[in-house]
């Protein structure tokens, strides 16, 4: 993990310390990532990242990674019935590149989805006449 990840420190309802440390504690269940406010993390990292003289674009990408795995686990937590993959196998690094290649085949999806809505708008301003038997 990146120095600027690593450093920083969170003052949470649930938990206060720092971020690699929350990360290692829920993935290995020992906090409840329900309990955990993800828009506070988020917010102090912003102001961690106002009060440094520049922005480092490798920890920045690293920590938007791992806070949306963080995202991601959170709401498929909150989903009845959803199986969720068993995490604690996993190191951070390789989290991060999991997630990374959900949302890289995400992006995928999206496009494609995009491309079927355009056809479909296409197919809906064209007339087509029956064929007589």
């Amino acid at each position: 993990m990146s120095t600027d990840a690593v450093t920083l420190e969170l003052d949470l309802d649930v938990f206060a310390g720092p971020f690699d440390l929350l990360l290692s504690l829920i993935l290995r269940d020992e906090l409840d990532l329900l309990e955990v406010e993800l828009a506070d993390v988020v917010l102090a990292y912003l102001d961690h990242l106002g009060a440094r003289d520049e922005l480092d674009l490798e920890s920045a990408t690293e920590f938007l990674v791992l806070i949306a795995a963080l995202l991601e686990l959170k709401s498929r937590l909150m989903l009845p019935g959803e199986e969720i993959e068993e995490l604690e196998q996993l190191a951070p690094a390789e989290a991060a590149e999991e997630l990374l290649e959900r949302l890289l085949a995400y992006a995928r999806f999206r496009g494609a989805g995009a491309e079927l809505a355009r056809r479909r708008a296409a197919e809906l301003s064209s007339l087509f006449r029956s064929a007589p038997l």
